[in-house]
Parts: structure tokens; C-alpha cells; sequence
């Protein structure tokens, strides 16, 4: 089943068969888990740097923190998963609490015209974050199935919802597709997988930019290359794995990543959802050291995947 509900009213993956672990393995996890103790707080080293003109076969890539990225390209401004809050949790106090600020301050940002949510886990779909962006630029949200009713609770009311592979074509030239990703869905005690997931493909005449949202390693990412063609620039997971028995069917570690990147055919690669939020049991510097390790051991040139520094601005020319 590519897209729907199952007979219980909730979405699968590609892949039904794996599904979300239960309240007994997370348990166990969280009795037995020996965490790397992250810092409590660390400072960003650089400033974001925005061009001032943009050219129709290039884009600028900003790593503000985690799965939020600033994409901006010829005509307009992409937001992704945006999150400036303090703690990715239902309260302010309730969640694991950011240890770097983000590398542009919401209020900083340029004009969004359009915001991607991949899914509504809380380090995705922040609230606060999506109340001030409407507030302040009243962008477009696209959203996978069943997560616009959320936002239409909180007074937005441009939204698009699509399903695994649908289009919305946003003008002549440029369009938004929503990709498979191997993941799940949950904000409270009896909501798991009723929304959908995913990932997004921006399609131009120049340029084709994934973004991948949270997912685990699957063939997704080759059917995404078998539909659409080899990737220019793609925003890839690298963090949030250990431990790997219980993490692996939802997101990749930095070896996984690599493989994406290559089923991707991607030009260029940028390390996203690492460094921000203690998830998981790695320490905080290991998915950028573990990205170019799988880099070396494949023989591939570290600058074609990039595990950007938080406020970086990474800059793709298309030749």
C-alpha cells in the first residue's frame, strides 16, 4: 500500500511490516540506555552570511539548527521542519531542551513564502514556531495527509496536504513533491501513525533538492532517484541512531546517510538533525565524526557531503 489507511484508520510504511516499536521496548531502552552525556550549552562559531541576489540554477542552503534548513532560491524562500524553540516537547518544560541557539534568529529570517513539515513529532512540528512564521509572513505550509487539521486549528489556512508522490505545483517551473520516507507519527497517547510522513522533492527547471525529513534507510531512496533523477542537492539525517536496535527502523546513522546520498545519485549532500536536541544515546559530536569516516571508507570526497556548521550557509551552483 503506497498511500491510504489501513483498516485501523493509520498510515504505514512502504515496508508494513516494521512497525513502531511498543511502550515495552521503549522501557527497556530507557532503563538500559547509557547515554553520552551532552554539554548543556554550546555556542554557534558563525554568523549566517544570506546572499543578496540569487541565480535560477543556484541555491543557498542555511543550517539553522536540527531538520530546520533555509532554502533560498531565485523566486522565493523555503523553510523546513522550523523549530526555534527552546525544548522540542508539548510544554516548555516537558522535552529534550536545545543546547545551541539557532544559527539565525526567527526574526532574522528572510521572508518565508514556504514552510515543509515532514511529520508532527514535537522537534518538527513546533507550534510557536509556525504561529510566529504565519504571524509574521502568512507563508505556505505543505504538509503530509492529516497534519493540516492542526494547523488549521491554529487560524493558518494556506495549506496544501499531499500524499507519497503527489505533486503541488506552485508555479510553471516549480512544484513540491512528497516522497516515501521510513518513519511514524505520534503527538499523544492515541494518535500513532494517523497522520502521514515524508519527505519533500522541490523540483525547478534548474534544480532538483530533496529533503528528507526522518527517516530510517530503505529503498526509497532509490525509487526516489528511479522517478525523478539524480538529486542536486539533497538534506539528509545524521543523527539521532543509538541505540541502533531500537533506532534503526527510524532514522539513519551517518553510514546509512551516505548510502542514501549515493542512491540519491546526489550532487551535493548537507547533514541536517544532529548537534541541536539530546535525542538519543550518541554523544553530540559523533554524527559529524562518524559522517567522515563513512565518507573515507567509501572513497568519497568529504566535500560532497557537507556536515554543516549551525548558521552555515552552503552555497550549490548548478554547472
Amino acid at each position: 500500500m503506497e498511500n491510504g489507511f489501513l483498516k485501523n484508520g493509520r498510515f504505514e510504511n512502504l515496508d508494513p511490516s516494521e512497525a513502531p516499536k511498543g511502550f515495552i521496548e521503549l522501557l527497556k531502552w530507557k532503563l538500559y540506555h547509557k547515554a553520552v552525556p551532552w554539554p548543556k550549552k554550546v555556542e554557534n562559531l558563525l554568523k549566517a552570511d544570506l546572499p543578496d541576489q540569487i541565480n535560477s540554477h543556484e541555491v543557498f542552503a542555511t543550517f539553522i539548527n536540527h531538520s530546520t534548513v533555509l532554502l533560498q532560491l531565485e523566486k522565493y524562500n523555503v523553510l523546513t521542519d522550523p523549530i526555534f524553540s527552546a525544548v522540542a516537547g508539548p510544554y516548555s518544560f516537558l522535552g529534550p531542551r536545545r543546547v545551541r541557539a539557532p544559527g539565525i534568529d526567527l526574526e532574522k529570517l528572510p521572508k518565508i513564502h514556504v514552510v515543509l513539515i515532514s511529520h508532527n513529532h514535537y522537534d518538527h512540528l513546533d507550534i510557536p514556531s509556525i504561529q510566529e512564521l504565519w504571524k509574521r509572513d502568512h507563508p505556505l505550509f505543505i504538509v503530509p495527509l492529516g497534519n493540516a487539521k492542526l494547523l488549521r486549528s491554529l487560524g493558518i489556512h494556506k495549506i496544501v496536504e499531499l500524499k507519497w508522490w503527489q505533486e503541488h505545483r506552485l508555479s510553471a517551473d516549480q512544484s513540491f513533491i512528497l516522497a516515501p520516507a521510513h518513519h511514524w507519527s505520534r503527538r499523544g497517547l492515541w494518535d500513532q501513525c494517523k497522520t502521514l510522513w515524508g519527505g519533500f522533492i522541490l523540483r525547478s527547471s534548474q534544480l532538483k533538492i530533496f529533503f528528507a525529513g526522518d527517516t530510517a534507510y530503505k529503498d526509497h531512496f532509490k525509487m526516489i532517484k528511479e522517478r525523478y533523477g539524480a538529486m542536486d542537492l539533497s538534506l539528509l539525517p545524521i543523527g539521532a541512531y543509538e541505540p541502533r536496535w531500537f533506532m534503526k527502523d527510524y532514522h539513519m546513522n551517518p553510514e546509512e546517510a551516505v548510502q542514501a546520498h549515493l542512491d540519491l545519485g546526489s550532487k551535493l549532500s548537507m547533514g541536517i538533525h544532529f548537534g541541536t536536541f539530546p535525542l538519543t544515546d550518541e554523544g553530540i559530536d559523533d554524527p559529524v565524526r562518524h559522517l567522515k569516516e563513512s565518507l573515507l571508507a567509501r572513497n568519497i570526497a568529504t566535500q560532497a557531503f557537507i556536515a554543516p556548521q549551525h548558521g552555515e550557509t552552503i552555497n550549490y551552483i548548478k554547472s
